[in-house]
């Protein structure tokens, strides 16, 4: 049975990467257990949020042309952002102190590297070292469709594409669920997420098995052999890939860190029945060697027993989602981040996601989560702005956030006020 780490569940509304193919394996529509009466106490490090009224925002445009952009990172103490496209292009975008652009160039193409963006395939993450050395690009292979992490070296805004180095080659047997998001997180590590391999249903039993790096989200220290940080979770266990930092995911559709807490949040992609949002908080581990269920579990609904033929780790204890929505809601829950920056008050506080397949972004706070034992749910508001296609959002430096349409361009979200 299914012991919960976190409580609480609410059905709302919720990218490029979600369920391509048909279920070939009916989820079973059986609820999961009550949470357990002796759940851990939420974490101080979630902090008390009022929930007054959410302030009137819009989406302001950045004014530069963009083909098909997926994801996005800012340059350390700059006004600067980069902004990967699918297909190989990732642009240099500068601002103004104002946040008006003032230019943009193309500051490295590997479109010859990356080839097909079929099914979900592509340049798919990016992130920079916090100290601006470096650029990382997560992608899917021109050759064989497998999931690459290279580093190029950085000076100041200026990619030097000769400076090349893979940290990491993952085979993909699918061309679905490659996952692919990539940020660092407040320890100076980089995490990497991958899905489970693709079709459906995870045929090979990836997402539960550690021997396989896929259905995992990774820790890895891009200077070490193999990219193992020394302390992950499983460096010691017999079996298992040491860069796994969780495991049981299905499609980890972006992830993120809040940057005042280090809270781990995860938006998972579903199969044909739900999306989840996952909250780890980083008093907790921040997800340290958690397993998210998958596919054991389809957010709270039992989905397969688990097969020690494909080397499931474990038949629990589980983290369940903090939030869940059905498919009436949307179809590829796309992760969002939490809202630390100055202009907009108060939205402090607030986590904001979307989903690929419903243009209306929507926010969480987390005030009523402090007290875990009252019964009350997760506030899942709308923030009252839509924008169609959304595949992610990212900080800029100052903390304010942007959301990444593949359809429709780049979008910081301002205050109306």
């Amino acid at each position: 049975m299914r012991r919960f780490l976190i409580a609480g569940l609410l059905a709302v509304s919720a990218v490029a990467c979600g369920n391509s193919q048909p279920s070939d394996s009916p989820a079973a529509s059986a609820s999961l257990p009550a949470a357990s009466a002796s759940l851990p106490a939420t974490p101080a490090s979630l902090p008390a949020v009022s929930l007054a009224p959410l302030p009137a925002v819009s989406l302001e445009p950045l004014k530069a042309d963009f083909e098909n952009p997926i994801a996005g990172a800012a340059l350390p103490g700059s006004d600067s952002l980069l902004i990967a496209e699918r297909a190989g292009r990732v642009i240099l975008v500068n601002r103004s102190d104002a946040g008006q652009v003032t230019s943009t160039e193309t500051a490295l193409d590997i479109e010859k590297l990356v080839g097909s963006t079929d099914a979900e395939r592509g340049l798919l993450g990016i992130a920079v070292r916090p100290d601006g050395s470096e650029l990382f690009l997560s992608y899917t292979s021109s050759k064989d469709g497998s999931s690459q992490l290279d580093s190029y070296k950085l000076n100041g805004a200026t990619v030097e594409p000769n400076t090349r180095k893979s940290v990491l080659s993952v085979e993909q047997p699918f061309e679905n669920h490659n996952g692919g998001h990539i940020a660092f997180g407040p320890d100076g590590f980089l995490y990497m997420s991958l899905g489970d391999g693709g079709s459906s249903g995870d045929p090979n039993g990836n997402a539960q098995n550690r021997a396989v790096l896929l259905g995992k989200i990774l820790r890895l220290d891009p200077d070490a052999e193999q990219a193992v940080a020394a302390d992950n979770p499983f460096v010691n266990t017999p079996g298992a890939q040491p860069q796994i930092w969780l495991t049981g995911v299905r499609n980890p559709w972006r992830f993120s860190f809040d940057s005042a807490t280090g809270d781990l949040w995860v938006g998972d992609v579903g199969q044909n029945q739900t999306e989840e949002i996952d909250f780890l908080p980083a008093s907790q581990g921040g997800g340290r060697g958690a397993n998210l269920g998958w596919d054991i579990y389809e957010g709270t609904a039992e989905f397969e027993d688990p097969n020690p033929a494909t080397g499931a780790s474990s038949a629990g204890p589980f983290t369940e989602p903090l939030v869940s929505y059905s498919h009436d809601e949307g179809c590829s829950v796309t992760g969002g981040v939490v809202y630390r920056g100055k202009a907009i008050p108060s939205l402090e506080g607030a986590y904001l996601f979307a989903d690929f397949c419903n243009p209306e972004i929507k926010t969480i706070r987390l005030a009523s989560v402090t007290q875990p034992d009252s019964g009350a749910e997760p506030s899942v508001e709308s923030l009252g702005v839509e924008l169609p296609s959304t595949v992610g959002f990212f900080e800029d430096s100052s903390g304010e956030i942007l959301v990444i349409s593949l359809t429709e361009g780049v979008f910081q979200i301002v205050d109306q006020n």
